[in-house]
């Protein structure tokens, strides 16, 4: 019981962070178009503070840590997810943080992606690779100094903008801390697995501790949005819903072929420095940027 009240706590804090600290991929690569490199730079290191927790992964044998081998589609999926998230104006988390906000658009967004995740399966397009456990080797003691003195640089440099990294950070180290509770915490893949045992059934259901921490996480969210007075209810206008019906498609289907969203290969899947992951965000990385600059 104490260590359920534990990984609540921490969903919450997640949930209040990426609220309060624009946690968004799409966010980031505007900034950077615009020559703000500080908040995507933050937003691609957090995932490595999960090696902060590398003696319990080993202790409790997780094996979350997964490298994939390299396939076309991973790739391309990143860039599909990539443009659906800059048409959506929100890739996995922040769709979440919008929703908490009151922004209902965002439910037709994980409307389209849970369909395009399931017409992947069904159209049996879904890529079956098989991970490998991930070897720790050096690796995780140079990414934990790294993003130490990578922190220190920044609030030396550009302390005007500590409060927007150390909460991007402390995203990090919290996921980090959370999956060695629930592997499954994010909620893309609460909405993934609730969606593909429902309709297809090829999924078992969240287990009730992943529906407890998704709660907790959006009632930080929420909390957050309504510390900073940004909680407005946005209802869908009249030709909005094939927009974010059609982005979350997107999404859905891209995330599908890449072997998971944004979440999933920035926190699990970056830190094995895998060929897989590289392609992986370098495709959303490459379908934001298109969106943004075509939209």
């Amino acid at each position: 019981m104490f260590s359920v009240a534990i990984a609540l706590t921490i969903a919450a804090v997640i949930g209040y962070t990426a609220q309060v600290t624009g946690l968004c991929m799409v966010r980031g690569v505007n900034d950077w178009i615009r020559g703000r490199r500080l908040r995507l730079t933050a937003i691609l290191m957090a995932g490595f503070w999960i090696y902060l927790f590398t003696p319990l992964i080993e202790y409790h044998d997780h094996s979350f840590l997964a490298v994939y081998p390299f396939h076309w589609s991973i790739p391309l999926g990143g860039f599909v997810f990539g443009v659906g998230a800059a048409i959506n104006g929100a890739c996995s988390i922040s769709t979440a943080t919008r929703l908490s906000s009151g922004d209902l658009r965002m439910l037709l967004t994980m409307l389209g992606w849970l369909a395009g995740w399931v017409l992947l399966i069904i159209a049996d397009l879904k890529p079956d690779l098989r991970s490998t456990p991930y070897q720790l080797g050096l690796l995780p003691w140079f990414a934990v100094a790294s993003l130490v003195l990578a922190s220190i640089l920044v609030y030396r440099k550009f302390r005007h903008r500590w409060r927007m990294w150390g909460g991007i950070m402390l995203v990090g180290v919290f996921a980090g801390a959370l999956f060695l509770y629930e592997p499954a915490w994010s909620p893309s893949d609460f909405v993934r697995d609730a969606g593909l045992n429902l309709i297809v059934g090829t999924s078992p259901p969240p287990s009730f501790s992943r529906a407890l921490i998704l709660v907790s996480m959006l009632l930080g969210m929420t909390a957050g949005a309504w510390r900073f007075r940004r909680f407005r209810w946005v209802v869908p206008a009249s030709g909005e819903t094939g927009k974010h019906l059609g982005s979350g498609l997107l999404m859905g289907a891209g995330s599908a072929l890449a072997l998971g969203g944004n979440d999933f290969q920035l926190l699990l899947a970056l830190p094995a420095l895998s060929l897989a992951s590289l392609s992986a965000l370098a495709g959303m990385l490459a379908g934001i940027w298109l969106g943004v600059r075509e939209l």
